[in-house]
């Protein structure tokens, strides 16, 4: 049989035409046979492959051409083989011409221009690019530096990728590797010049908050070499004018210090806006070079059909297969159009591969080729009755191949490349098929399963692609906003998450990060943190509550203190959001983000892209839009935003800030207004308007808090005089008998103190009135006649007045609020709680002793214990060293405070741990950030020895203290 099979291909072979041999593929469907066995037989007849066949008849007639015309162009001598009959593209010219050494023998002036060089791996080079190609040599070579050049042109033409072009000729010609090569991508600052000049040009320590150290910029790096600012319309006029000193002089300074530092730059800047609307002239005329990049809908056929079949040599060279390109697939792919112009058509290619490559999983040969037609394209729907030009016809006509052994000219990329995404899809695809091979599935359930997880990765990957950005990118950026160690406790708290919950929306780090950056500071400043919904996320949500538990046992490691748990409670919020069917389901709240300019979509297009999420609006106004039309634009787009739930409205300035109100009143729709908003705003808003346990006043208060705590940074310490406020029904009878009560004890405590009396008879609220109180005075303790919610402030009520041991207390409490107030750390040990050589032997015993001996002297309420068991339950408090740490919610606690216990023999207490200390934490949220000190020395073994050798109590209290 298989010298039958033999022999017929022989006679096929005889009969072929020499100039376009038979393929490997053409031979198996003339056999009916699989191309590998087609293969194995023409490899053990001996016989060559159809492009070694074809070789000598190719290079003669090449030979014969050159000789007739000397100084014909490569473009030229491909249409003169296809005249002869040649099957071939210009790419395959060129590679066929550099293996036969014949453009580096030849002396002719015309092949020497085709010599492969930084610009080979563009195709249109020397086509339809030639011009540009040509400037930017120009500019590359002008010395000493090079001249400063803009590339303008749409989404996905290649301006990054001609940049890139720049640089490796300038290293090529220059016989140095040293050059940098330096990228900024300037979106990522449009809202924050300080920030900008910073990256830029470095700062000097001292300069800022957190400027612990000097720093240099991207200036710095750069010097000698490129720096290359992508999107550059997104740089604010600032940002642009700060650029001058730099090119006119070659002078610069870092914030903060007024020493001026020399470099020479080479500035490339690329954009896809008009350059004369969306630049400075100042800056603009500073670009003596302009290079305009066309689009692909411009290009030629030609051109077109080697850009596919590159992206398709890629592809086969990354998974080692054949692609087979039916002729109807080529066909379309020239037809199509691509308003995302190469970046586009090359991901459809990939979408295309990958899907082929799933299909390919099935077969029990591993070499099996990739087939690519209409179907696997998932094409659109294509123009209809479109007549088809010659060119067209000839280049779809025939079936292309490309194979893993073919020679693609790909440049370096010291850019990132944000069409480039394919691996991971491949891998993705080898990996699920192993996971499901084994579950008795059809091959029809597995490609359907696997496919709709590649679906939604394309999805992602295709929505970076269009927006012309990169989540990598940022994440790299991130940590210029945000503190490096919040960055890096968010990716941990991931990982963790992702063990109990499998894979996450990486989007989740950009929320998880920008949250922490302003929560931990409110928190850091013993500012509160609101979380209305804590006891409804514990309530619905208690998986993703426990989860968040196990991500917050992460905080001390990074921040030095423990979160409280209104901040796990959004943890878990965010988690809901993200993993949850009955979250995801509901309305959000309609948000609109307005600013003059256009800055506003440029903010929304940015949390688009990294939330995956559409439900922003932007409204951009000029600055001499009137403001009755500017409100007319804002209720039209607040009536098409409201889902029910109410419409958040996030301005920069001007007449805006007023009209939510307006809006409110005119349509009867809740509208809340937040000013001042930022990208870091958006990013926040964007996650909270989703989540249906927040309402609109809840996410706008939050936004505000959030906020103030960016601005403001440090918190004041400048003191204010000191209040203890009465208050009853009427403001004078029983607030009188109080303050006659309390009056001599308070002033014990507080010699300067102001007595404020709040009546119910009053508009506001009595939380109101407090609130409003606190914001001129540092409010010491509260006495009143009924309940009211007044945070951590002490309170006592009129049926406790006769109470020695309740006044007691209070006095205590109001002492300890003084020192919180005043910055002082409370003392949190007391002899009486140090409990040494007790027999006690299990984990419940000791919870059981240490909060009943809490609660005795009225440190933390009867629940408190409850709220340690539910913590316990979740992940065991114990550290290596053999300190367990068991706390409870801050809200439970009177009076901070820590109990010790140190047992007669180590306990067990879950991990695989043994308890030798047991300190059980009753903190308030002002309080917290003493954990840190506390973490020190527990997390200490030399430390802990010491305590488990201490005799007595003092020598406890003195160990921990120090």
């Amino acid at each position: 049989m298989k010298s039958s099979g033999v022999a017929h291909m022989l006679r096929l072979l005889e009969a072929e035409d020499p100039k376009n041999p038979l393929t490997d593929q053409e031979l198996a469907e003339l056999l009916e046979t699989s191309r590998s066995k087609v293969t194995s037989l023409r490899k053990d007849a001996g016989i060559e492959n159809s492009r070694e066949r074809r070789e000598a008849i190719l290079l003669e007639d090449i030979q014969n051409i050159l000789e007739a015309d000397s100084k014909i162009s490569m473009t030229q001598l491909t249409k003169e083989l296809v005249r002869n009959g040649y099957r071939i593209t210009l790419n395959s010219t060129i590679n066929f011409m550099e293996q036969k050494s014949l453009l580096a023998s030849t002396k002719k002036a015309t092949v020497k221009v085709v010599k492969k060089d930084a610009f080979s791996g563009i195709i249109g080079s020397q086509r339809s690019l030639s011009m540009q190609v040509e400037q930017a040599k120009a500019a590359a070579m002008y010395p000493p530096i090079g001249l400063h050049t803009l590339i303008v042109g749409e989404t996905g033409v290649g301006k990054s990728i001609l940049a890139e072009a720049m640089y490796k000729f300038m290293v090529n010609n220059k016989d140095s590797e040293t050059i940098p090569f330096v990228e900024l991508n300037c979106a990522d600052y449009a809202e924050n010049p300080q920030l900008l000049t910073a990256q830029l040009f470095g700062y000097k320590k001292g300069a800022f908050t957190g400027a612990e150290s000097n720093r240099e910029g991207l200036i710095d790096q750069a010097n000698q070499g490129i720096l290359f600012l992508d999107e550059v319309h997104r740089m604010p006029p600032d940002g642009q004018e700060m650029l001058f000193q730099l090119i006119d002089k070659g002078v610069y300074r870092r914030l903060g210090d007024r020493d001026l530092r020399k470099a020479q730059v080479m500035i490339i800047a690329a954009t896809t806006e008009d350059i004369e609307t969306s630049l400075l002239n100042t800056f603009r005329r500073r670009i003596p070079m302009v290079i305009t990049v066309p689009p692909l809908s411009v290009r030629g056929i030609d051109e077109k059909y080697d850009i596919i079949a590159t992206f398709f040599r890629q592809e086969s060279i990354r998974v080692k297969r054949e692609i087979v390109i039916k002729s109807e697939a080529i066909r379309s792919l020239l037809l199509l159009n691509y308003p995302g112009n190469i970046g586009e058509l090359r991901s459809k290619i990939q979408v295309a591969c990958a899907k082929g490559y799933l299909t390919c999983m099935h077969q029990s040969d591993s070499g099996s080729q990739i087939i690519i037609d209409n179907e696997t394209l998932v094409l659109s729907a294509l123009p209809e009755n479109q007549e088809l030009s010659r060119e067209l016809k000839h280049f779809s006509t025939k079936d292309l191949i490309v194979y893993p052994t073919d020679k693609v000219t790909v440049p370096t990329q010291p850019i990132n490349d944000p069409y480039e995404f394919s691996e991971g899809l491949y891998r993705i695809i080898d990996t699920e098929y192993v996971k499901l091979q084994g579950n008795y599935l059809t091959e029809k359930e597995i490609d359907s399963t696997i496919w709709k997880l590649i679906e939604k990765k394309i999805s992602r990957y295709i929505t970076t692609i269009q927006n012309g950005r990169q989540v990598q990118h940022l994440k790299d950026n991130i940590q210029t906003i945000v503190e490096q160690d919040l960055v890096q406790m968010a990716e941990e708290m991931l990982r963790t998450a992702e063990k109990e919950l499998g894979e996450l929306d990486q989007t989740l780090l950009f929320c998880l990060a920008t949250h922490f950056n302003a929560s931990i500071q409110r928190i850091r400043n013993g500012e509160g943190i609101m979380n209305p919904n804590l006891a409804n996320v514990k309530k619905h949500y208690p998986k993703q509550f426990k989860i968040a538990n196990q991500m917050a046992e992460l905080a001390p490691k990074y921040i030095g203190m423990p979160l409280p748990d209104e901040e796990i409670g959004f943890i878990a919020m965010y988690l809901s959001a993200t993993t949850d069917a009955k979250v995801k389901i509901g309305k959000n709240i309609g948000t609109i983000v307005v600013t003059h300019g256009k800055v506003a979509a440029e903010m929304v297009a940015v949390a688009n892209e990294l939330m995956g999420n559409s439900h922003l609006t932007a409204l951009c106004i000029s600055l001499d839009e009137s403001p009755r039309f500017i409100y007319s634009r804002l209720l039209e787009m607040v009536k098409r935003n409201n889902q029910g739930r109410g419409v958040l409205v996030l301005v920069d300035m001007g007449s805006p800030e007023t009209f939510g109100d307006q809006i409110a009143e005119e349509l009867g729709i809740n509208v809340r207004t937040v000013t001042r908003v930022d990208t870091l705003m958006v990013l926040d808003a964007i996650r909270k308007t989703q989540l249906i346990e927040m309402n609109l006043d809840e996410v706008a208060d939050s936004l505000v808090e959030q906020k103030k705590s960016v601005v403001l940074g440090k918190r004041n310490h400048s003191p204010k005089p000191e209040a203890f406020i009465c208050f009853c029904l009427t403001g004078q009878g029983c607030a009188r008998y109080l303050f006659e009560h309390l009056e001599e004890v308070i002033v014990e405590v507080s010699a300067k103190v102001k007595f404020v009396f709040l009546s119910l008879l009053n508009e506001q609220t009595m939380e109101e009135q407090i609130k409003e109180t606190a914001q001129q005075y540092d409010i010491i303790g509260i006495a009143g006649s009924f309940k009211v919610q007044t945070s951590d402030i002490p309170i006592i009520m009129m049926n406790d007045i006769q109470k020695q041991s309740a006044v007691h207390r209070f006095v205590a409490q109001v002492k300890e609020r003084q020192k919180q107030l005043k910055n002082e750390s409370p003392q949190l040990f007391q002899p009486s709680l140090v409990f040494l050589q007790e027999p006690i032997t299990t984990k419940e015993e000791a919870i059981q002793f240490l909060c009943g001996k809490l609660q005795a002297v009225d440190f933390v309420k009867e629940t408190f214990i409850q709220t340690v068991k539910e913590r316990e339950a979740m992940v065991p408090t114990i550290l290596d060293t053999g300190v367990a740490i068991p706390h409870g919610y801050f809200s439970e606690v009177n009076q901070p405070q820590i109990a010790v216990l140190i047992p007669q023999a180590p306990i067990p207490w879950g991990s695989g741990l043994e308890a030798k200390v047991v300190l059980m934490l009753a903190f308030t949220e002002k309080t917290s950030h003493l954990f840190g000190n506390i973490y020190n020395v527990v997390a200490d073994q030399s430390l802990v020895d010491q305590l488990t050798a201490s005799k007595e109590r003092n020598q406890v209290i003195e160990c921990l203290n120090d």
